[in-house]
C-alpha cells in the first residue's frame, strides 16, 4: 500500500511556485507584486507582451533571478514520507526592441513546472532518491498598435520539460532514468489606455501540449516504473490554458494601484484521467501598490490569493493547495537608463489532510523568496 501511495504522489510531483506550473513566468518584479498584467516595464514580455508598445523607443534588457527556500513535507500516518528544503534558483531574462509602430521581444525563464527537486524519501525499498524536474522555455513574438491607445501582441511559448529520477533500490542497485517532452503554445494579448491614468490588459495563453510518449530515455524502464509507476510516463501532462486580466490606476504622480486576475483552465486538462478527472478550474486574485519615495526610489507591495477550487486527489500534489502570496520590493532608479530591483516574498499554502485507501496523508508547503533584478535601456 505504501508503495502504491508513493507511485501516486511521485507521478504528480512538481515544484509549484506561484505561476510556475501554469507558465506565467514569474520575475523579480512579480515576487513583490503579482499584479503585472497592466504594467509597462521591460519585464512585460512575461506578463502582457502588448504592453511593450507603450515603452519609449529603444532596446531593453531585463536580467533577474530569485531564490526559493522551500519547506515541503508529506506525512504518511503522522510520519514524514517525503520532505525537501533544497534551495532553488529561478532566473529570467528578456530582450525587447521597441520601434514607433511595432516591437519584438524574446524572453526566457522557468515557464512551466520548473526548478530543481531533491526529495528525501522514507520508503524501505529505496536507499537514495533524487528527482529533478525542469521546464525551461522561451517566449518570442511581436506587438503593434491597433489605435494610438490600443496595442496587440502575438507570441509563442516553447517549453522543454524533463523529469529525471536517480538513486538506488535495495537488492537491485542504482538507477538513473528520465523522460522528456517539448511543447509550444500561442498567446495573444491586448493593452488599452482609455485615459492617461488608467491601463487595462488582457492575455490568453493556450494549452501547452506535453506528451512524454511513455519513453524512458535512459536506464531501465522496469526500475523507473518501480519508482514512478507506469502511468506517470504513459500519459500527456499538458499545461492548462490561462486567461489573464489586469488594470493599473495612477492615483497621482507618486502612487499606483494595480489589480490582476488569472483563470487557469485546469478542468479542461486531458492528462492522467484516473488521477485528474476531478480537477476544477483555478482562480488567482492579485492586488498591488506602488509608492514613489523620491526621484530614485519606489516601494512596491503585493498580495495574491490562489483558489484551487477544492480539487480532488490533492494527495502529495503541492500544485493543488490553496495559497496566499505576500511580497514587498524596492525599485531603485540607478540612472536614466537603468533600474535595479530587489524583492522579498513568502507563499503560504493551506495544509491538506486527506485519506487515500484509508491511509492518512498530510501535505504541507511554505516558500520564502528573495530576488534581485536589473532593467537597462540602450
Amino acid at each position: 500500500m505504501k508503495k502504491l501511495i508513493l507511485f501516486i504522489i511521485l507521478s504528480k510531483l512538481t515544484l509549484a511556485l506561484g505561476g510556475i506550473e501554469i507558465g506565467t513566468s514569474p520575475t523579480v518584479l512579480s515576487v513583490a507584486n503579482p499584479a503585472q498584467t497592466a504594467n509597462v516595464t521591460a519585464q512585460a514580455p512575461f506578463f502582457n507582451p502588448a504592453a511593450t508598445m507603450f515603452l519609449e523607443n529603444g532596446e531593453y534588457i531585463y536580467l533577474g533571478t530569485f531564490g526559493v527556500f522551500p519547506d515541503y513535507e508529506t506525512q504518511y500516518n503522522g510520519k514524514t514520507f517525503l520532505k525537501t528544503t533544497t534551495f532553488q534558483p529561478v532566473p529570467s531574462f528578456s530582450y525587447t526592441n521597441k520601434k514607433d509602430n511595432y516591437s519584438y521581444f524574446i524572453a526566457s525563464g522557468s515557464l512551466g513546472q520548473g526548478g530543481f527537486l531533491k526529495y528525501n524519501v522514507s520508503y524501505d525499498a529505496i536507499d537514495d532518491f533524487h528527482v529533478t524536474a525542469i521546464n525551461p522555455g522561451i517566449v518570442i513574438g511581436g506587438s503593434f498598435f491597433i489605435t494610438k491607445n490600443i496595442s496587440a501582441g502575438v507570441s509563442a511559448r516553447i517549453i522543454y520539460s524533463k523529469i529525471e529520477a536517480k538513486g538506488s533500490i535495495k537488492g537491485e542497485g542504482s538507477f538513473k532514468s528520465y523522460i522528456e517532452a517539448t511543447g509550444i503554445a500561442p498567446e495573444i494579448s491586448l493593452f488599452y489606455t482609455p485615459t492617461e491614468n488608467l491601463n487595462l490588459g488582457i492575455k490568453y495563453l493556450a494549452k501547452t501540449k506535453l506528451d512524454y510518449n511513455g519513453k524512458v530515455k535512459e536506464g531501465s524502464k522496469y526500475i523507473i516504473n518501480r519508482v514512478f509507476g507506469k502511468f506517470s510516463v504513459d500519459h500527456r501532462k499538458d499545461f492548462p490554458a490561462v486567461l489573464s486580466l489586469g488594470s493599473l490606476y495612477k492615483i497621482n504622480e507618486n502612487q499606483r494601484f494595480s489589480l490582476g486576475f488569472n483563470w487557469i483552465m485546469e478542468s479542461k486538462k486531458t492528462i492522467d484521467d484516473e488521477l485528474y478527472h476531478k480537477y476544477k478550474d483555478t482562480y488567482e486574485y492579485e492586488v498591488g501598490f506602488e509608492q514613489d519615495i523620491n526621484e530614485k526610489m519606489t516601494l512596491i507591495f503585493g498580495y495574491g490569493y490562489t483558489a484551487k477550487g477544492t480539487n480532488g486527489h490533492t494527495i502529495g500534489d503541492m500544485t493543488q493547495l490553496d495559497s496566499q502570496q505576500l511580497g514587498v520590493g524596492i525599485k531603485y532608479k540607478y540612472s536614466e537608463t537603468t533600474n535595479l530591483y530587489t524583492a522579498l516574498g513568502i507563499n503560504f499554502y493551506k495544509t491538506d489532510h486527506s485519506k487515500l485507501y484509508n491511509e492518512t496523508i498530510s501535505t504541507k508547503r511554505r516558500e520564502p523568496i528573495f530576488g534581485i533584478g536589473l532593467e537597462k535601456k540602450f
